[in-house]
């Protein structure tokens, strides 16, 4: 495929039409109501935005295909608001819908691992939630998933830091450089 280019993931490039694509099946869905005008700044930032949803899928594609990894490698992660929260929108949002991303996330994972210090420390910070004895096998999980969600994080980030270079107009949404942004506190 040939076009304008919106961003370029290594060798690969997102172009433009990948993008209005994404964006007019989104405009022809469910939410499509509740999606900003096109020519505002919140339209203009929802575009970006998909760019970032798609350099996303992306890397997790390049990843997969280096690692021979299909979808059915992995079940999907537990969709919960608090993990969404904690993962961040782009990244929750291509965990969510992508087939890859979950057999991804746990390739990456797979040897994170939470020292049984941290779970003594834990237990005892949290009694409330654990009245009986010590059982690392309780407790383990909790904080084995959030690991797993903060290393599949840092994981994705240096990923797409190395990988991914996004062309001008399709900065991050987030990005203070770019015209539209609104991120204000």
């Amino acid at each position: 495929m040939t076009g304008p280019v919106a961003a370029h993931v290594g060798e690969r490039a997102v172009l433009v039409a990948d993008v209005e694509a994404r964006l007019a099946a989104l405009r022809a869905g469910p939410y499509a109501a509740r999606l900003p005008h096109p020519a505002t700044a919140e339209g203009r930032n929802l575009r970006r935005w998909l760019v970032q949803v798609l350099v996303t899928e992306a890397v997790l594609e390049d990843e997969a295909r280096r690692r021979g990894l299909s979808a059915a490698a992995a079940d999907p992660p537990p969709a919960s608001l608090g993990a969404a929260l904690r993962m961040g929108g782009v990244t929750a949002a291509v965990l969510a819908v992508h087939p890859l991303a979950a057999a991804v996330r746990s390739a990456v994972t797979a040897d994170v691992a939470v020292p049984q210090d941290e779970l003594r420390s834990y237990y005892e910070r949290n009694r409330d939630r654990y009245p009986g004895p010590f059982t690392p096998a309780e407790v383990a999980p909790v904080l084995l998933e959030a690991a797993r969600e903060r290393a599949f994080g840092r994981w994705l980030d240096e990923r797409c830091a190395a990988l991914v270079r996004l062309e001008p107009g399709f900065e991050h949404p987030g990005d203070p450089a770019q015209p539209d942004y609104a991120h204000h506190h």
